[in-house]
């Protein structure tokens, strides 16, 4: 089964009619599927969790999967729209481990190719925002088409494709 990236994935699948619930669906996914049972920053319990957009919507960011943390009220709100490294690699608060999740989070809740988040997590770890590779992530190339789907395009009354549709 294929992990809704966004909450319009879940209302064009039609797993929810309603935009609301699409919402809610979609962060409470992603509130039960980061790692560990902590902040992703600062690694303390809370009752009620928030979303982070690890890359700020001020900053380009979209929210997507990959983009968005678990995190404590505190942290969101100290956070705001400041580049994740440069926030918390300064505070007593920040792991080398817990940054490493924060990474793989992104790489594994990605949808496209890895090249292009390589770039962005590397870009982030200097403390800068690779655009080319946000706006790659942000809009994704079509997947290729199959060479069926190109002959049958071509040839749609041919035998095979009949067969093909069904």
């Amino acid at each position: 089964m294929q992990v809704a990236q966004s909450p319009n994935d879940l209302l064009f699948n039609l797993t929810e009619i309603r935009p609301k619930c699409a919402v809610k669906r979609f962060r409470k996914s992603i509130i039960q599927d980061y790692p560990g049972e902590r902040c992703a920053y600062c690694n303390a319990p809370a009752t009620s969790w928030t979303l982070d957009h690890i890359i700020p919507k001020s900053k380009g960011g979209p929210t997507r999967r990959w983009n968005l943390a678990r995190c404590c009220t505190h942290c969101n709100g100290s956070k705001s729209n400041h580049q994740v490294l440069p926030w918390w690699r300064p505070q007593t608060i920040w792991d080398e481990h817990r940054e490493e999740t924060l990474f793989s989070w992104m790489r594994e809740n990605s949808s496209v190719e890895s090249s292009a988040m390589i770039a962005l997590e590397e870009s982030l770890k200097k403390g800068t925002l690779d655009v080319d590779a946000l706006q790659e992530l942000k809009n994704p190339k079509p997947a290729r088409e199959e060479y069926w789907d190109k002959y049958c395009s071509i040839h749609f009354d041919a035998p095979e494709c009949l067969i093909y549709e069904c």
